[in-house]
């Protein structure tokens, strides 16, 4: 009985630690979605899946459809923030 008053503290402050290791974060996180956009005209955006474009010569671009518009493609709905493709890649033909 002389050691219970030093062992259950003791007890406790090894539970306590344990028990934050244990515990469960319930509230799920959000899934980030990247994406990009394309300019219709007359302040008119459209936002498509994020496109691999990584170059630093000539403006990135998208077709809609086999036969359809080609458009620049944009990071943010800025006309300042066009991507850049290696030169000569031909636009990535998209379906929306």
């Amino acid at each position: 009985m002389k050691y219970l008053k030093m062992i259950l503290p003791m007890l406790a402050i090894i539970f306590a630690i344990g028990l934050t290791f244990a515990s469960v974060n319930s509230e799920p996180k959000p899934e980030v979605q990247t994406a990009d956009f394309i300019y219709l005209g007359n302040d008119n955006w459209q936002s498509i899946p994020e496109q691999e474009c990584q170059g630093t010569e000539e403006n990135c671009r998208v077709q809609i459809g086999a036969a359809g518009p080609v458009y620049d493609v944009y990071d943010e709905m800025d006309l300042s923030t066009v991507k850049l493709s290696p030169p000569g890649q031909a636009p990535t033909v998209i379906n929306l």
